[in-house]
């Protein structure tokens, strides 16, 4: 079968294309603005044959779609994007099934820092002052709304956020039989990996009380969660389901979006970042993660984008989450250039809901994908401390990433933390300045950079 492309079309062309023999279909299902009727437009394309390499991608998608060349703005294929590791799930491969292993699995000493006997202490004043912070926050209708770009969630765990919006929970996986559900079906063949990614981080977003440990998980337990599913796992993330996904998330007025994977560049990601960042959503997005010399050691796409808040690692003890000895997971930063929209938050031995079970949560939930919601509930609590004042588009992003910058400690590692270490409670004591300048637009591809230049 030939490669599935990501193409945009402008108008014109894209009328001429619907009547070629390429099965060809909206990337979206609506334009994000009216405007966006006589815009150029991403579709999805299968041509009868390969279209690449890409020096010749545009002239022979053009002959097939019965287009100019000049009305194909841009080509790329609609990767699987599988560079990004984590050893929060299991391995291809390893015999276990759902609900095997349900235990709360204590800290891992061998893997950061053991910081006993506080179950939560990520989320205390020594740490990230997500407690405090979450404290000093009445939420009140409509609620912040925080969109959870992951792998979906389990209905049945006692931590799953209270004001989950299960109207809107969508599923962007292919194949999956109700596109309406985001719950996470686990359905790897030929076995079960009880892997639950989506159940851990969103525990960590806004999950409610464990009953085992006697405590709230979540950083923002009060916010509204929109549960998108975008995967089966981590390293099998297609781009085309996250730029849907981050569309969609702005079309259902999200305020903030927390992603806890990633991949290589893609102009198709590029191009929603920014549509998403005019719209006031703030997306906080995993620098990504490696084990030794193996790659990505830099930041992963789309946390590298200049209008996202890229989320790094550090431990327990203020020390970077990286040259850690071994086939220990780490995390990924750098380059200095990405670093400048960065910030660090706690991990490893962060609780992590279990996938499967009613009640379990172990506590050695490690890599960025721990830390990125902690940031997303960081941002969710300012906004809605600050939500009366606040316009909704991007000069709230710029506003509140100036909150989170300007307050976090260990300001000096920008080589590791960038900014530096999230104090949410301090971020909160920050108001809105609505007059700073506008991030530069999201880095397209080296690909699309040489199209741009022929």
């Amino acid at each position: 079968m030939a490669d599935r492309l990501l193409v945009k079309l402008r108008p014109g062309g894209a009328l001429r294309a619907a009547a070629s023999p390429v099965r060809l279909e909206p990337l979206y299902d609506r334009p994000a603005t009216l405007a966006a009727a006589t815009e150029p437009q991403w579709f999805l394309a299968e041509p009868a044959v390969s279209a690449t390499p890409w020096d010749t991608a545009h002239d022979r998608l053009a002959q097939q779609l019965g287009v100019d060349a000049g009305d194909i703005l841009f080509a790329e294929p609609d990767l699987t994007h599988d560079i990004y590791r984590d050893t929060n799930e299991h391995a291809e491969g390893q015999p276990f099934a759902v609900g095997e292993s349900c235990d709360s699995t204590p800290q891992d000493g061998t893997h950061g820092k053991i910081v006993g006997p506080a179950w939560d202490w990520h989320l205390d004043d020594d740490h990230s002052q997500l407690g405090a912070a979450r404290a000093a926050v009445t939420f009140q209708a409509p609620r912040t709304r925080i969109a959870h770009v992951d792998t979906g969630y389990s209905r049945i765990h006692e931590t799953r956020p209270v004001h989950i919006n299960d109207a809107l929970e969508r599923s962007f996986v292919e194949g999956d039989p109700d596109s309406g559900s985001a719950e996470d079906p686990d359905r790897k063949v030929p076995i079960l990996d009880n892997s639950g990614h989506g159940t851990g981080t969103i525990g960590i977003l806004s999950g409610r009380r464990s009953s085992v440990h006697g405590g709230i998980i979540g950083g923002a337990p009060d916010a509204e969660v929109v549960p998108l599913r975008v995967a089966d796992r981590v390293v099998l993330l297609r781009t085309s389901a996250l730029a849907r996904a981050f569309r969609y998330a702005a079309d259902q007025q999200c305020d903030v979006i927390t992603l806890s994977m990633g991949g290589l560049p893609s102009e198709a990601w590029s191009d929603a970042v920014d549509v998403i960042y005019e719209a006031g959503v703030c997306i906080c997005a995993a620098a990504g993660n490696h084990v030794g010399p193996t790659p990505p050691r830099t930041l992963v796409y789309p946390a590298r984008y200049p209008r996202v808040v890229a989320v790094c690692g550090v431990m327990a003890n203020g020390s970077p989450y990286a040259d850690l000895s071994g086939t220990t997971l780490e995390g990924s930063h750098g380059p200095e250039s990405a670093m400048a929209v960065a910030v660090a938050a706690y991990t490893p031995n962060i609780p992590w809901a279990r996938f499967g079970c009613d009640t379990a949560v172990r506590l050695n939930g490690e890599g960025t994908s721990s830390a990125t919601p902690q940031v997303a509930a960081a941002v969710a609590l300012w906004f809605e401390k600050y939500k009366g004042s606040l316009p909704r588009d991007w000069r709230r992003i710029e506003a509140v990433r100036r909150a989170l910058f300007s307050t976090a400690k260990a300001r000096t590692r920008l080589d590791f933390f960038g900014n530096g270490i999230l104090q949410a409670r301090a971020a909160l004591d920050v108001q809105p300045l609505l007059t700073l300048p506008k991030s530069a637009k999201s880095k397209r591809s080296p690909v699309a950079a040489k199209k741009k230049r022929r």
